[in-house]
């Protein structure tokens, strides 16, 4: 799974972090894996809802991050944020290959949940002499996620665990502070595990016995983002991959991600994405699936969509 400013001064901000306890860090390591693109790709823009982690094997290029492109090259590691809108490409005859890895599950200080840098840092971070220790783990990593090895889901997160601890010495961060808050990771648990059942706040309120007032405060302090906003960010995550990985038609994926009403996940798609579930589909796969398109029917009276 891959789902993926020039800046004229290379400045490194410093951030303060504490120290950190590997042990309790409960991260999951959700993919890995590597890119290899020969001269002249771009890819298309998109965004994830949790961190992910890039590194540099070999070649050039550039990252485009909220609408700012960065060069890239040999060394380098690339953080993107939940939900930054992001994409790479090749630089001139250059070729580029790429480590990636989506990470999710912590928590730092004065930061929203799963975020690993803040807005006026550098998202690119050059390892210099760590750059033989980097090119070692990230190879690691990939290895483990794309072997049936005994234990290789284990040692994925081990390995992933590692290059963000790494990362947090590498961007001289000293003082940092994982936060561990039980109420916020049961939100999380729950709402991750049940997106495509929930259909209202007073529905999660009842299963978690906190107050909406409290679910609110506590959960858009940690994410960023309202509880529902955040229900609805995941089920079209998950729309996403059901459309480039199955066949099944946009309707019954729309009710597959909790929307009864086809003609909501129509509008909601749409609202998000800026096009249709089949645009989308045709779009991410570059020819629509054997599977029989969508008759008229199936799409809401709004000719806009």
């Amino acid at each position: 799974m891959r789902n993926r400013t020039k800046t004229g001064a290379n400045e490194q901000r410093t951030v303060a972090y504490s120290k950190v306890d590997v042990i309790k860090l409960d991260t999951k390591c959700l993919y890995a894996g590597k890119l290899e693109r020969i001269k002249q790709w771009k890819e298309k823009p998109h965004s994830h809802p949790f961190c992910e982690i890039l590194f540099v094997f070999s070649g050039k290029g550039e990252t485009c991050i909220d609408d700012k492109t960065y060069s890239i090259k040999k060394g380098d590691i690339l953080i993107y944020n939940p939900n930054s809108v992001h994409w790479e490409s090749t630089l001139g005859e250059a070729g580029l290959e790429l480590g990636y890895f989506g990470i999710t599950n912590f928590q730092l200080s004065g930061l929203p949940f799963d975020c690993l840098i803040s807005k006026d840092s550098s998202p690119i971070l050059r390892t210099g002499s760590n750059e033989a220790d980097f090119h070692f783990y990230f190879r690691s990593l990939v290895e483990e996620m794309c072997e049936d090895a005994q234990y290789n889901e284990l040692m994925a997160k081990y390995w992933a665990r590692l290059i963000l601890i790494r990362i947090l010495r590498l961007a001289n961060i000293s003082e940092a502070k994982f936060i561990a808050n039980a109420i916020f990771t049961r939100i999380h648990q729950y709402l991750s595990g049940h997106f495509s059942e929930i259909e209202s706040m007073d529905q999660i309120c009842d299963e978690l016995d906190v107050s909406k007032y409290y679910l609110s405060h506590v959960f858009k302090n940690y994410m960023g983002m309202p509880p529902m906003q955040y229900v609805t960010t995941r089920r079209i995550a998950h729309a996403k991959k059901l459309l480039q990985e199955t066949d099944m038609t946009a309707s019954a994926i729309g009710e597959a991600c909790g929307y009864k009403d086809h003609v909501l996940f129509f509008k909601t798609f749409k609202k998000l994405e800026g096009v249709t579930p089949l645009v989308y589909r045709k779009q991410a796969t570059g020819t629509p699936r054997s599977a029989p398109e969508e008759s008229a029917s199936e799409y809401p009276p709004d000719s806009t969509l």
